[in-house]
């Protein structure tokens, strides 16, 4: 109950933030997929591959640069693959399923002007994203899923990427996503960076439904 009454805050906040500036702002939807590890759970490798949908709304401001916000939900984990089961590891699946609150800074690169060629179609983007948790399933050495509390409601990850835009409408985003804060904590860690962190490379389609003043 407490996480679902926390996340309505959140979304809440999200909303009126929307509202504020509900004359001058771009929406729209995105969806993709992503490939994800986890920093610490003794595998290596890309190899949990997961999906992401969600909506944006994009908040222009003076020049080429603007801010974006999402709500998304997306499945994180980490998976073993063929070459550490042959060295004797355990086949391993974690599963995460987050509702995630980015807020990016964009900047296009409309500026840019190479032998009279433009970059208006390439916009770099960085910021954070409030992730939370709503559910989990692990398994290993081929047990079923089961879901694990250890791991934590909430956390905090650092986001870089690139968008290419098709046209006005369409566009193609890369991003990388690393957890700033662990997903989940380790007894005896000894250490903040031996507990276990999301690691997370995204692609995703954008789809802009209305732009500011339309």
């Amino acid at each position: 109950m407490k996480r679902i009454v926390t996340l309505i805050i959140a979304i809440t906040l999200m909303s009126i933030g929307f509202k504020c500036h509900a004359q001058s702002f771009d929406g729209g939807l995105t969806a993709g997929v992503v490939a994800s590890q986890i920093n610490g759970d003794g595998y290596g490798g890309f190899h949990q591959i997961g999906w992401t949908a969600g909506v944006f709304g994009r908040i222009p401001t003076d020049g080429p640069s603007s801010w974006q916000l999402e709500m998304k939900y997306s499945r994180f984990g980490a998976h073993s693959d063929s070459n550490e089961l042959n060295v004797g590891k355990l086949p391993m699946d974690i599963q995460l399923h987050y509702v995630e609150l980015p807020i990016m800074y964009r900047y296009n690169l409309s500026e840019i002007n190479i032998n009279g060629r433009y970059f208006d179609f390439i916009t770099l983007e960085a910021g954070l994203s409030g992730d939370f948790l709503i559910k989990n399933s692990q398994s290993a050495d081929n047990e079923s899923g089961f879901e694990n509390p250890s791991y934590l409601f909430f956390s905090v990850t650092g986001n870089v990427g690139i968008q290419f835009d098709i046209n006005d409408r369409l566009g193609f985003n890369i991003r990388s996503m690393n957890s700033l804060t662990p997903c989940r904590l380790t007894p005896n860690a000894g250490s903040y960076f031996l507990h276990w962190f999301n690691i997370v490379l995204q692609a995703t389609v954008t789809y802009t439904i209305f732009h500011s003043g339309n």
